[in-house]
């Protein structure tokens, strides 16, 4: 990826979520959280090999969202890290257990199942680390929302693979045909 396209995607980004953070602010049943933004992009980046640059741009981006809220200086450093774990954790994890999964890619050799126990068990366990970070920085802590919360974060980090997943394979195969031959 060239330079001038890596800053316009992650101009893009940034764009995009913070609209999603002051949204989730201002309504917080808001069904997409900012953190599956994140977590999202980070592993679309991950291709890239740019990883600690994403990184530094999603804490930075969300400690300006905490800023444009109205947080202090130390808030907008918890906020960052309460961001950016959880991101990094599913980024991580996804590149680890299923390379290239959200792409396509590795289908051939990858049983369906076995690849959709993993996206459910990756998706719910990015979504309790987010809701024990917040556990641990919120001294206000409310059990009942924040299970909502998680529940939706693990709902979307479940579905946004597959639905990238099929928007992607459903484009690749228009006018390509399904079998080729190298001789």
């Amino acid at each position: 990826m060239t330079a001038s396209r890596y800053v316009l995607r992650s101009a893009a980004f940034v764009a995009a979520y913070l609209v999603v953070f002051l949204v989730c602010a201002a309504f917080p049943w808001f069904p997409v959280p900012a953190v599956a933004v994140a977590a999202i992009w980070l592993t679309a980046q991950g291709r890239f090999g740019q990883r600690r640059f994403d990184v530094i741009m999603l804490a930075t981006t969300a400690a300006v969202g905490a800023t444009l809220d109205g947080a202090s200086l130390l808030m907008c450093a918890v906020v960052a890290i309460l961001t950016v774990v959880p991101a990094l954790f599913y980024a991580m994890v996804m590149d680890r257990r299923l390379p290239g999964y959200w792409l396509g890619h590795g289908d051939r050799f990858r049983r369906p199942r076995a690849a959709l126990v993993k996206l459910a068990g990756i998706a719910p366990l990015t979504a309790f680390t987010s809701l024990v970070l917040e556990g641990v920085a919120d001294t206000g802590f409310d059990v009942g929302p924040a299970l909502l919360r998680a529940a939706a974060l693990a709902a979307v980090l479940f579905l946004a693979p597959l639905a990238i997943r099929a928007t992607r394979t459903h484009s690749d195969r228009q006018g390509r045909p399904t079998l080729t031959v190298v001789r």
